[in-house]
């Protein structure tokens, strides 16, 4: 991806899609500095396992401004005022992001490519309740107010993080996972009888848009969307996802606003993908459709690894044929390997792997995604 005071390289990277093990932020940063070094892309770790306030809902709920949360039975209520479960979810947030800037300049490193990863407006407004029980989400107003306070309270840690990490090119991950069954009103109300009312596409285009301005205004040079499909009854399948992301995000002719200090890069917009195979068992071709019509118009494609198999021999490694396989599928679609580059290779959620594990799967997408990169650079397969 792209670009701050200078282009990324252009090369395939790795990056982390999702949690990490265990509770302690020190250890987590060391992992993700020492894992994805540069060129790749690391993220600033989530901790779900530290307790509420790092789970991905409470974690993004911290960054509201003027709307304030606390911790229920059922999940994650806004309240008129916030209290300790409110404060610890932004305390932790801010002790992740000292911890990363502490182990890179312990290890005289600069950060200049990061990424933070946040529930996007209308999955976070899903996974928000009323006083009244139900989701945030079945209100217009609770849901606007929400959208809104994300927006604020993001671009504003982004300029935080920017600041005290002294990264050049910060990249905003904006996970929406359940947007598929909020489009298309699969989403279950308190009682499990009734279903969310689906939200006009116009309303989410609206608030995926303005979270995006506002976070590049801010400072940000990438975002990358990650629309998720997670039940039966999706009625909107992947093309229909991207073309919305397409009309939410900036294009790649797009100018930045302008800056006092000169001219700012263009900025730059992702799409997060599963990894699927063109044929067979598991395959989508639609998923593949995209991919050529992104790349072709300039834009990125993350691509979410899936969950690597067993071990079942001293040999085994997790993804040893993703990049052959990518390279293969993207000779048979027709596109230039030199839009290789367009790739990012992204890990899995690892917060319920060991330490252990997690970091071989971290390891196993870099080479992945460096094998990729020698396939790109010697203009295909051979």
């Amino acid at each position: 991806m792209d670009t701050g005071t200078g282009a990324a390289p252009e090369t395939v990277r790795a990056t982390l899609l999702g949690a990490w093990p265990g509770a302690d932020p020190v250890v987590a940063a060391r992992d993700m500095v020492s894992g994805l070094g540069s060129p790749h892309l690391p993220v600033l770790p989530e901790l779900p396992a530290r307790g509420p306030g790092s789970d991905a809902v409470g974690r993004s709920a911290g960054l509201l401004e003027e709307l304030a949360v606390d911790l229920q039975p059922h999940g994650w209520r806004l309240v008129p005022e916030p209290g300790m479960d409110h404060r610890r979810a932004v305390s932790a947030l801010s002790t992740d992001r000292h911890a990363l800037t502490d182990i890179a300049g312990e290890a005289g490193l600069e950060l200049d490519d990061l990424a933070l990863r946040v529930r996007g407006p209308m999955s976070l407004a899903a996974d928000l309740w009323l006083t009244g029980g139900e989701r945030s989400l079945s209100d217009y107003g609770a849901r606007r107010d929400v959208a809104q306070s994300l927006t604020a309270g993001l671009a504003a840690q982004v300029r935080s993080m920017r600041a005290q990490t002294g990264a050049s090119r910060l990249t905003v991950i904006v996970d929406e996972p359940r947007a598929a069954a909020i489009l298309s009103g699969t989403l279950p109300t308190a009682s499990g009888y009734r279903t969310v009312r689906s939200i006009p596409r116009t309303e989410v285009r609206a608030a995926w848009t303005a979270l995006a301005q506002a976070v590049i205004d801010a400072g940000a040079s990438s975002v990358v969307l990650a629309p998720g499909r997670s039940g039966a009854g999706e009625a909107w399948p992947w093309t229909d996802l991207a073309l919305l992301a397409s009309e939410s995000l900036p294009s790649a002719s797009s100018p930045s606003s302008p800056s006092a200090s000169g001219p700012v890069p263009e900025p730059m917009s992702a799409l997060a993908l599963p990894l699927v195979p063109l044929e067979g068992p598991g395959s989508d071709a639609s998923c593949w459709d995209i991919v050529a019509g992104w790349t072709e118009a300039g834009r990125h494609i993350v691509f979410r690894l899936p969950e690597p198999g067993p071990a079942g021999d001293r040999d085994h490694r997790p993804y040893r044929d993703t990049a052959v396989g990518i390279a293969r599928t993207w000779e048979r679609i027709g596109l230039d390997p030199a839009r290789l580059a367009q790739l990012v290779l992204a890990a899995p959620d690892q917060s319920g792997a060991t330490r252990l594990t997690a970091n071989r799967t971290l390891e196993a997408t870099v080479a992945a995604a460096e094998q990729l990169d020698r396939i790109r650079q010697d203009g295909g397969l051979a």
